[in-house]
């Protein structure tokens, strides 16, 4: 909305001369730019609002976003002693958390153990697992998505893996492959309340795109 109006003004205190196409070309693609961004917001807005739709068929949208909203998160000392690397996977754990169906995601490193982990709600518990008994766990991880062409695999909720995760959120439990961080020896463990089909392509599309960012 701010793109088109921006446009909209810049039509109206810039006189645009005959000819002058470089300036036609600029405002429509200004225009339809603001009308994708428009569209987005529209449909995000639109699967926000369908998440609060419970099993009883009530809406309760606000309630929903709100329990969403309320995270909280665990810091390996490793990831305390550099605020760039920290910020940079707590902006990641968040979108996935707040686009997704996920509800709890960690990064797991085969040589550290669970560096990262946030969960909503309900959906937040810590593992029972101690750091050896989670190296072991994410190499098991790291194993089945070395399998995956696409870096990503869906392990079932019985796979010894869901030791990682409260046990509310191993329904669906998603590996991601993170090639820029700890050479390779990193990954992305989610778990969600929804089986798999929740997830969207484009959900798991952008959760590869963001796996790319942690270096």
């Amino acid at each position: 909305m701010t793109v088109l109006i921006a446009d909209a003004a810049n039509h109206l205190l810039v006189e645009t001369q005959p000819g002058d196409i470089g300036q036609i070309i600029a405002e429509t693609t200004a225009a339809f730019y603001g009308i994708i961004l428009l569209l987005q917001g529209i449909i995000e807005s639109g699967g926000q609002r369908l998440r609060g739709i419970d099993e009883s068929g009530d809406t309760d949208g606000d309630a929903t976003n709100a329990a969403r909203s309320t995270s909280a998160e665990q810091i390996s000392d490793t990831l305390k002693t550099n605020e760039r690397v920290l910020k940079s996977i707590q902006n990641v754990a968040n979108t996935i958390i707040d686009f997704t169906p996920t509800t709890y995601v960690l990064l797991a490193d085969k040589e550290r153990g669970v560096l990262y982990s946030m969960g909503t709600g309900d959906y937040y518990g810590d593992s029972t697992a101690d750091t050896d008994e989670q190296i072991n766990l994410i190499q098991l991880a790291l194993d089945a998505v070395s399998e995956s062409r696409g870096g990503r695999v869906a392990l079932p909720s019985e796979h010894p893996v869901s030791k990682l995760l409260p046990e509310t959120a191993t329904r669906c439990i998603l590996v991601q492959k993170v090639n820029g961080y700890a050479d390779g020896g990193a990954c992305l463990i989610m778990g969600s309340d929804n089986l798999l089909q929740s997830f969207t392509k484009n959900d798991l599309r952008w959760i590869g795109q963001l796996a790319e960012t942690l270096k």
